[in-house]
């Protein structure tokens, strides 16, 4: 054993002094190896940089989908390594306190960092903000701007869900200081022309339109041809046709009501269980190269 250790020491300090001859393209290649590998991955990799941006969501009736798509996108948003906030309303009872099932998570979660009611999620990126029922208390007055400030100093994105309270003036004030205001209906298309008929235009409609964005939920591939969407715009233009018609930018496909159920009766969300699901949501998560615009 000793005397072939000893030949094989040899033989590598004989290949060590002997001078190789290497080709052009092999020269290349070993360059490019050197660069990369003294390159620092400091001086490479950029830190993440982030575009504060506040998002109300609401849906123009209830069971539209607003509470759904706030959450889910948030969580989607999160799992990119965004520091994201998702929130209701205040003075709001809060449904995020039953769908996700509170009590039983804030006991099996320890948060160091706050005292407050939050539930943390994807490596906590993910800051949800709940009210539980005991502490409500609907006649407390809020300063909205306050709040709000103070809600945005923990994340640079912040997601409301406003739910189908867009006519309280609570909403409205939530409105006229976002960045974004989601508006969400869905496939019950005698709902949606019925409310345009019957109800009057709320103030933000048209006060704040370059916020809105307009987006169908649990659509399927006959809502979405040219002549039935048009229809629909025509439909979401009846509360301000001086200013012509409007755009419906996004949507979103019917989904797995089976999965959706699935993760209802475990009181999660949708994406928790079944990632799979989130290339749905991708539309509406704005990100390039780490930054969110």
């Amino acid at each position: 054993m000793f005397h072939q250790m000893n030949r094989f020491v040899s033989r590598f300090r004989d290949l060590e002094q002997q001078e190789f001859s290497h080709t052009r393209e092999e020269e290349q290649r070993w360059k490019m190896l050197k660069d990369k590998l003294s390159a620092s991955p400091a001086a490479e990799e950029q830190p993440l940089s982030f575009s504060r941006s506040c998002i109300a969501v609401t849906s123009l009736y209830s069971q539209a989908g607003a509470s759904f798509i706030a959450a889910n996108v948030a969580y989607a948003w999160a799992g990119k390594g965004f520091p994201v906030t998702l929130t209701e309303m205040p003075n709001a009872i809060s449904y995020l306190y039953f769908a996700l099932d509170y009590e039983r998570r804030i006991h099996r979660q320890a948060n160091p960092y706050t005292s407050a009611p939050l539930l943390l999620m994807q490596n906590n990126h993910l800051r949800i903000q709940i009210d539980p029922p005991l502490e409500h208390n609907k006649s407390s007055h809020i300063d909205l701007a306050h709040w709000l400030l103070r809600t945005c100093k923990d994340s640079p994105v912040v997601v409301i869900d406003v739910s189908s309270r867009w006519k309280e003036i609570e909403a409205k004030q939530i409105f006229e200081l976002a960045d974004e205001i989601w508006v969400v209906f869905d496939t019950d298309l005698a709902r949606l022309t019925r409310l345009f008929l019957v109800e009057s235009a709320p103030s933000w409609w048209t006060t704040e339109r370059s916020k809105i964005k307009l987006i169908a939920n649990k659509w399927t591939q006959h809502l979405s041809r040219s002549s039935v969407m048009k229809k629909i715009e025509g439909t979401l233009s009846l509360w301000n046709l001086e200013h012509g018609p409007v755009e419906v930018e996004c949507t979103l496909p019917l989904m797995n009501s089976e999965k959706i159920g699935d993760a209802q009766a475990k009181g999660s969300l949708l994406l928790e269980h079944f990632s799979e699901e989130e290339r749905d949501f991708l539309s509406l998560i704005h990100t390039y190269k780490g930054r969110v615009l």
